[in-house]
């Protein structure tokens, strides 16, 4: 009668056992699923506008496609040219004020800015 209760007890043992590792294992599979959809959710919602930004150009660089603008607070802020910008990566240089229009960490539009520092000569007469 011990052999077979003791039987039985390593029978429900085991079952124990194998039925609390396979509870284990799907809450694991359970969390990707969740960062999948949290991961995707921000992004289908996330609508930022583009914003201008006035600043010296720091740095650019045609191969990375990017250009590194110091805003009016001082802060450097670096941007991937896409689409039209690309191209006006090679029309500007560090030192040039320009007006870049950014979208997340994008530059979607870069303008260099007039500056009227340069003063008309006068004529001698």
């Amino acid at each position: 009668m011990k052999k077979i209760v003791l039987a039985l007890a390593m029978a429900v043992a085991t079952a124990a056992a194998a039925s609390a590792q396979t509870a284990t294992k799907a809450p694991a599979a359970k969390p990707a699923n969740q960062t999948k959809s949290t991961a995707k959710a921000p992004a289908a919602t996330h609508t930022e506008k583009a914003a201008p930004i006035k600043g010296e150009v720091v740095s650019t660089d045609a191969t990375a496609k990017t250009i590194t603008v110091k805003d009016a607070s001082g802060s450097n802020v670096t941007l991937t040219a896409t689409g039209a910008a690309v191209a006006e990566l090679s029309k500007v240089k560090a030192g040039d004020m320009v007006t870049v229009t950014k979208s997340e960490n994008n530059a979607t539009k870069i303008a260099k800015v007039k500056t009227a520092t340069t003063k008309p000569a006068k004529e001698k007469k």
